[in-house]
This record gives C-alpha cells, structure tokens and sequence, in this order.
C-alpha cells in the first residue's frame, strides 16, 4: 500500500484541514514540521519519508478559481522525482489543459467543481487525470451521470469523504465498497484514517493507495508504520 500525504493550501500557506469546513480551516500544526510554505513542508515531509506522491489539493482554486500556476511550477521542478496528484479545482477540458504542462503533476478532476463531464472518456484525460467522487453529508457533490458511468472514470478513482477528513470516524468503508462494486477502477481512499489499524483495514479491503494527513502530522503514524505497510 503507498501512503499519500496530503497538502491543503489557502492563501499560499499550508493548513489543517477538518470536515470539508473550509472556511474553519486553521494553519497546520504538525509534529514533523513547524513551517507553513508548501515547499518547506514538503522538504520536511521527505525528511521524514521518503514519499513518492503527494496530494496537493488548492483550496483557493477549488473555492473561488483562484489558481496558483506559480506555486504549481515551482513544485513540479523543485521536486522533479516527485509525482504530484493536484486538485486545483478543474471545470471543464480547458481548465484541466492548464495543469498539464508539468510531466509530474496528475490533474485531479473533482466532482464537486467539475461543471460537465463527457470529456472524460478523452483517452489523454483517462491516461494523466485522477477523478475524485466528492460526497459530504451522505450526498454526491457533482453530476449524478458521473456516479452512475463509470465508463467515464480513468483508472484511479478517490473516493472523498468529505465529512471524515481530519476527524476520528475512521475510513468510509461502506462507500469504499460501492465504487468497488461499480467498477474494476483502482479506488484510492481519502479520509478518516486514524492508526495503523486503519491503514491495515484498509489494505485488507485492497486498498493499494490511502491519502493521508492529520494521523501524520500528530505522529499517529509512525516511520516504522510507514515502512511496514508499504513492504
């Protein structure tokens, strides 16, 4: 299982983020890092690991439109052995174009702003996108065509659970096994993730990829645990 760790962005600093209430969300405090610019953060994130994916998500793109093509850049050659999976809120085909001039950065296409979706079957689209089905409180946040044509999703899917991100609820099994159940897509988990257990669930689930933040930052998931679940 590869462990994916998470970067929420506001206003050019890195912060925590908690139930998809965004406008709560507060500076990022962390036992392995003291620093908010995303570039430091991730220096340190890699001190402590050595993490091959990160997910970015910008929350300001994903609010407002607000893009940061200079951070995203900056990332994407400072940190040139790094693949980075980035939501900064893409809508339509020529949104998603201007995330791609980067080889290592993945666009991901988020339910919850994605305006229309049958571009998705576009074969360069399935090839470099991850598509995160969004859902808070029990409900779908995008197009219902989207959930029920999985004929449109590219080959990894996140399953975003809005509602368990920076809590302690654990992993939203339930909805983990629906996609699974829809499709032979590789779901990536987003969410709830807690402890070792959790992670260990997880993989018994075959769950090959688990974003993860808060069980990092507040030192719930150690190097040792790192090590032994990514064997």
């Amino acid at each position: 299982m590869e462990i994916i760790p998470v970067i929420d962005v506001m206003g050019g600093k890195v912060v925590h983020a908690q139930g998809g209430e965004r406008s709560d969300y507060q500076p990022l405090i962390s036992t392995l890092t003291t620093r908010h610019e995303p570039i430091a953060v991730i220096k340190d994130l890699l001190a402590y690991a050595s993490f091959s994916t990160i997910y970015i998500a910008d929350l300001d793109a994903i609010i407002s439109g607000e893009r940061d093509d200079e951070l995203y850049s900056e990332l994407s050659q400072t940190y040139s052995h790094i693949n980075f999976y980035l939501d900064a809120g893409v809508t339509d085909k020529l949104s998603w174009q201007g995330l791609t001039a980067n080889a290592n950065i993945h666009p991901v296409i988020g339910s919850e702003t994605l305006i229309e979706s049958s571009w998705l079957n576009d074969t360069e689209v399935q090839e470099r996108s991850i598509l995160s089905l969004d859902f808070k409180q029990g409900k779908f946040l995008g197009d219902q065509n989207l959930l029920s044509t999985p004929s449109l999703w590219p080959k990894q899917v996140i399953a975003m659970n809005l509602d368990c991100i920076g809590s302690q609820l654990g992993p939203d099994l339930n909805l983990l096994a629906d996609l699974n159940s829809k499709s032979n897509r590789d779901i990536i988990a987003a969410g709830g993730v807690r402890t070792e257990q959790d992670l260990l669930i997880l993989q018994r689930h075959g769950i090959k990829q688990v974003l993860v933040a808060s069980a990092l930052h507040d030192g719930q998931i150690s190097k040792q645990v790192l090590q032994t679940i990514s064997q």
